[in-house]
Order: structure tokens, then sequence, then C-alpha cells
């Protein structure tokens, strides 16, 4: 294994297309029943489509690029999302140097 770990806030290649195994196979187990239901093709001779379309989609992934890839451990347990609120749940502090008063 090359020890890379998929990370759902990740936006490269790969992370993005592990995402599209779930909806590709919804999408081709509806087409094989539709072709089940209107064409003299049963499920019994077409399911070896779904497995053509996993290992298709597992080949993509495999072989899509890393550039961008933000690993899970780099970003750790209790780390805000980017852009996210801040943590500390007030305003920010002041950054052009004024000081602000208790009083």
């Amino acid at each position: 294994m090359n020890g890379y770990r998929r990370n759902r806030t990740c936006s490269c290649a790969r992370c993005r297309c592990s995402g599209y195994i779930g909806p590709l196979v919804l999408i081709t187990l509806g087409v094989l029943f539709l072709v089940d239901q209107y064409t003299m093709y049963g499920i019994g001779r077409t399911w070896p489509i779904l497995l053509i379309v996993i290992g298709t989609v597992k080949l993509l992934q495999w072989n899509a690029p890393l550039t961008g890839h933000v690993d899970v451990s780099q970003i750790g347990p209790g780390a805000p999302p980017p852009g996210g609120p801040n943590p500390g749940g007030g305003a920010p502090p002041p950054s052009d140097g004024q000081q602000v008063s208790n009083g």
C-alpha cells in the first residue's frame, strides 16, 4: 500500500473519484433492471456489467493524481474546516494595532 487515506474534505482527483462508486452502482442497477423489464436479457445474464462498472471506477481512482491531496493526519481531530467560524466564539482580535479597552 502507498499510505493513501481518503479525506472527505480534500479536493484532489483521487478523493473525488472515490465518491463516484455509490451513485454509479445505483445507476447501473437501475439500468440493469430496465434492461430486464424491456428486453429478453435478464439480470442473470447482465449482472457482470455491475462488476465492470465497479472495476472501472476503482481503476480510475487508482490512476487519479494526488496533486493537492490533504492527508487526514495533517488535519487533526479537532481542527475546524477551512473558512469556518472562529473556534473562540467571539470576534477576531484586532489586526491593525488598535487596543481593546475592557472598561
